[in-house]
């Protein structure tokens, strides 16, 4: 059994990892000011191949390749288990962080009760969202990801196109994911209605108290009504960095993605020729941070939504590959390295209370949460005629508390709901693929051993007396069958509470968007 010693060190560096690490990237930093919707189309992949030759695996980075920005590297992870079921204790002193934990108090968040609603209407001002009631023992993170145009001031020209909600309950050990749309329209206290990502740069210009940080935290409390405690912003080469340095991360695409990428990392961006389309096809992928960053990036095929889905796909891979590392020995260095990478007001002490709860939350699962169809809408900015979207108020609501409801997470208050997959089809990938479906959505797969040749693209068994509480809807979502195709199977036990065979005409690629809720 490991030591209590180390559970602890190892809790504190896989929530660093998440917290500081991956939280989140410049994902539209260096975009190319060539117009990549003018490359003609014909220069890309045909039937899962690049330009001129064939694509057998992702692309791989040249480690002799000199980087387009400046990355202070973390030191490398090694991924050797210990030799034991102890840890033999190095002869050489482990050198300490610089910082001093401290037990530092969240901070606390100052409200727009002071205005008054009359006068706000009157004004054509929206009124603030009220205050969604908070558990104890939440601390919230805004996880900002951002660009900075070329020759311009980053810190009044940076556009925060990547925003997440980071929820963690340290009573409960849980945490939660909420995307929030780069083009969402809301009203940025103080100023105008506009796009969520130019609050940052606005509140640099005008010099608001705080900075500009201080002002998208408060648009986000004006607008859903959740107060912010910590932010972290990371950047593109940052980003990169970390995922190389923990030798890349495994990934599950359900779906095929195809969008541009440069034929080589450190290629000029601004050269038209420098850039290919490359196609992800359905499959469990190693991705290195070049690739990683391609992937939560794109958007030529998918919607903003996605993107969403991927941004927070990764942070669960960072997360899991965190878990799988022996970082005991590294953890003060890693921390330093991350100081120069990661801008926060977070403290070290604070870490470290929210890295205590680090192992209850991979045993918990991250609940994900976006906005979807109903919860906002397309709308037509009249000045401008530019589309955005914008919240459904009462709809979006019932999402955004679902940030703090964490019943559905925490294993101790509740019993499961396990599917075993049995792959019947030719992709041995199939049943991971499905699996990761699963997770996402708070099921728990088990893959079965068995081997089978199905006779149909797929069949559904449920165990039970009946459908009550069995989350019907959403399986039958998953697999993409009507309830009537489940066949129950009632008066007979089984270790799980599905059993699933999957045959080759079966398709994983399933749009989230249309996810049944609950």
């Amino acid at each position: 059994m490991k030591s209590r010693f180390f559970t602890f060190i190892l809790a504190l560096v896989i929530f660093v990892a998440i917290i500081f690490g991956a939280f989140w990237l410049r994902l539209s930093a260096n975009e190319a000011t060539v117009s990549l919707s003018e490359i003609p189309l014909d220069r890309g992949l045909q039937g899962g191949s690049r330009t001129g030759e064939e694509v057998a695996q992702l692309p791989t980075l040249d480690p002799t390749e000199t980087p387009v920005n400046t990355f202070t590297p973390i030191p490398t992870i090694t991924n050797t288990p210990p030799p034991g079921a102890s840890l033999t204790p190095t002869a050489s002193p482990t050198p300490r962080p610089e910082n001093t934990p401290t037990s530092a108090p969240t901070p606390v968040i100052e409200t727009f009760d002071e205005l008054d609603p009359e006068q706000l209407e009157s004004e054509g001002i929206p009124t603030p969202v009220p205050l969604i009631e908070m558990p104890d023992g939440v601390t919230n993170i805004l996880l900002v990801g951002s660009d900075s145009p070329n020759n311009e001031d980053p810190e009044t020209s940076i556009r925060t196109d990547s925003l997440l909600i980071a929820s963690i309950n340290r009573e409960e050990g849980t945490a939660s994911l909420l995307s929030i749309p780069r083009d969402l329209y809301v009203y940025v206290p103080g100023w105008a209605s506009t796009r969520i990502n130019t609050a940052y740069a606005h509140g640099n210009q005008i010099e608001y108290e705080g900075g500009g940080i201080k002002l998208l935290k408060d648009t986000v409390l004006y607008n859903f009504g959740i107060p912010i405690h910590y932010y972290a912003q990371i950047d593109f080469s940052g980003f990169e960095g970390i995922v190389d340095s923990l030798g890349g991360v495994e990934v599950v695409n359900s779906c095929q993605l195809t969008d541009w990428i440069l034929k080589e990392p450190g290629l000029d961006i601004d050269e038209e020729d420098n850039w290919e389309m490359f196609t992800l096809e359905p499959g469990v992928h190693q991705m290195d941070g070049f690739t990683a960053l391609w992937y939560a990036r794109s958007r030529r095929t998918t919607s903003d939504f996605d993107r969403g889905r991927r941004q927070q796909q990764l942070i669960d891979a960072i997360f899991d590959k965190g878990t799988d590392l022996n970082l005991i020995a590294q953890a003060p260095a890693v921390w330093n390295s991350f100081q120069e990478t990661v801008k926060t007001d977070m403290d070290l002490g604070k870490a470290l209370q929210l890295a205590a709860v680090a192992n209850s939350v991979q045993e918990n699962g991250i609940q994900h949460l976006s906005l979807t169809r109903g919860e906002i809408e397309g709308y037509t900015i009249p000045e401008s005629g530019a589309s955005v979207s914008r919240l459904v108020p009462d709809e979006a609501r019932k999402t955004i508390s679902r940030l703090y409801d964490v019943s559905e997470l925490n294993q101790t208050a509740r019993s499961p709901i396990s599917v075993e997959i049995v792959n019947g089809s030719s992709n041995p990938d199939l049943t991971a693929i499905v699996a990761d479906t699963l997770e996402w959505f708070g099921l728990v797969p088990i893959i079965s051993e068995e081997k089978v040749e199905a006779e149909e693209a797929i069949q559904i068994e449920y165990y039970g007396e009946n459908f009550k509480g069995s989350y019907s809807n959403l399986v039958s979502w998953i697999f993409g069958v009507r309830l009537g195709e489940i066949e129950l199977i009632s008066g007979k036990l089984a270790p799980y509470k599905y059993r699933v065979v999957l045959g080759d005409d079966y398709s994983a690629c399933r749009n989230a968007l249309y996810a049944p809720r609950g």
